[in-house]
């Protein structure tokens, strides 16, 4: 084969493994194979055109470093527009769903640092109640037993994270009148099979 015929057709092989790199998990192995077919691209442009038309060989080396990046820019911007991009590429959540789940974390921040009662052991996931309103709880790693008092540290998306709350703090805290609904909140419009 003739060595002109073998630089282009290892460019072109070039531009193809590099993006594939973008589309295909490999760990950098299509890197590696777009870096050494890109080399060898060079040294067959080198041996075909440097000591004849050594214009040919720049010519060739400016095009290469101007084809790669841009066919590389081209995978990341106008691909994913594509039919055959969208089908590929995993797409972003909508505003339309993004939404909802902001005004629920929203509405359950306003929670924070209150007291609720556990209907669900926490083992560490169970369920509390607040405001007769039944609320998918993790606890800090630690079990809770049913029918604890546990106080909302934190909110982590939809879930909020609760730690126990000890019988000192808790005298503490009904003095300032807080937790005087937690009796009321224990009701549930079902029972619960006693453990």
């Amino acid at each position: 084969m003739d060595n002109s015929f073998l630089a282009i057709a290892l460019l072109a092989l070039s531009t193809v493994l590099i993006v594939a790199e973008v589309f295909l998990p490999s760990g950098g192995i299509l890197a590696i194979g777009t870096f050494c077919s890109l080399f060898t691209a060079f040294y067959f442009a080198w041996l075909a055109w440097w000591k004849t038309s050594p214009a040919y060989f720049f010519g060739f080396t400016g095009f290469a470093i101007v084809l790669l990046p841009s066919t590389l820019v081209a995978a990341f911007t106008i691909l994913p527009h594509t039919r055959f991009g969208r089908r590929i590429l995993l797409a972003g959540p909508t505003e339309e769903e993004v939404v909802p789940f902001a005004a629920e974390e929203a509405r359950l921040k306003t929670y924070l640092n209150r007291h609720a009662i556990t209907v669900t052991p926490l083992t560490p996931n169970g369920f509390i109640m607040i405001d007769n309103e039944r609320i998918n709880a993790s606890s800090e790693g630690m079990i809770v037993d049913r029918d604890m008092t546990v106080e909302i540290v934190q909110v982590r998306g939809t879930r909020v994270i609760v730690r126990e709350v000890s019988p000192d703090e808790l005298e503490n805290k009904t003095t300032d009148g807080e937790l005087e609904d937690l009796d009321s909140e224990k009701s549930l419009d079902f029972d619960l099979p006693e453990v």
